[in-house]
């Protein structure tokens, strides 16, 4: 299995062609909120493109409406897009929910014809390993990319802007190094350069440094920063094993458990 670390619409649409997995990153806040509510007790997220599909779509499914744009939680809805917030609730047992997000929730619909569809994050980065090297027993070959996908990214963090996605999704192949896969010089190379970022300042710190850290800054969610600078401190996996649901308006829904 070949690791490739490829953001955006063009990393998306890679994995989608070649029928491999793909691992999502959103590190703020979108790959991090859906473990979380995994975590507290969420079975199901139906996550939607647009914001009439999630509505649409939890109507269908019976579900709680979670998402966000411009960072805030959309009228109606009865969660945002904050880990924080979820952490601070009650156990939310045998739920479901539809959820949409500006930029985490396209990458994951951009990614349908995936073999498998994984929302990874700094907080769950190792349980994404494990997911998959658990996912690749029971496929038929192994021959297939494992794609990490920074939901927006500049590329390279050894010569472009530090972007909060790109970030998480090193953090995640750094799991991938140390359960043993070979990774690229090209990944290796910029591993090095993140672990020499990381000898002066902290994971929270680059992550509030970025032009989106500082906008959640600017709009009240520097907890949230922090909260998504843990790793390994979630163990649920948002999992699609090309689970695709179709709404009454045609339009498709990535179903995502905790397998």
């Amino acid at each position: 299995m070949e690791i490739i670390l490829l953001g955006n619409y063009e990393g998306s649409q890679l994995v989608a062609n070649k029928g491999g997995i793909a691992i999502i990153v959103d590190t703020l806040r979108a790959s991090t909120t859906m473990p979380m509510a995994m975590s507290k007790g969420i079975t199901t997220i139906y996550v939607a493109l647009e914001v009439e599909d999630t509505r649409v779509a939890a109507k269908e499914f019976d579900t709680l409406l979670m998402g966000e744009r411009g960072c805030k939680m959309l009228d109606g809805f009865d969660y945002g897009n904050s880990p924080v917030e979820l952490n601070k609730r009650k156990e939310i047992s045998n739920k479901a929910a539809a959820f949409t997000s500006q930029t985490g929730a396209k990458i994951v619909v951009e990614a349908i014809g995936s073999q498998a569809i994984i929302v990874g994050a700094p907080i769950n980065a190792q349980a994404v390993v494990n997911k998959i090297m658990e996912i690749s027993k029971s496929l038929p070959t192994n021959n297939f990319p494992i794609v990490i996908i920074p939901a927006f990214t500049k590329g390279s963090i050894i010569s472009n802007e530090i972007t909060e996605d790109q970030i998480g999704g090193l953090v995640i192949a750094q799991e991938f190094k140390k359960a043993g896969f070979t990774l690229s010089k090209e990944i290796l190379d910029e591993l090095e350069c993140f672990e020499k970022l990381l000898e002066n300042q902290s994971l929270f710190q680059i992550l509030l440094n970025t032009v989106h850290g500082q906008k959640l800054v600017e709009l009240g969610f520097r907890e949230d920063i922090e909260f998504c600078s843990k790793i390994n401190k979630i163990s649920a996996v948002p999992t699609s094993l090309n689970e695709i649901e179709e709404l009454p308006t045609g339009q498709k829904v990535v179903k995502l458990t905790k397998k």
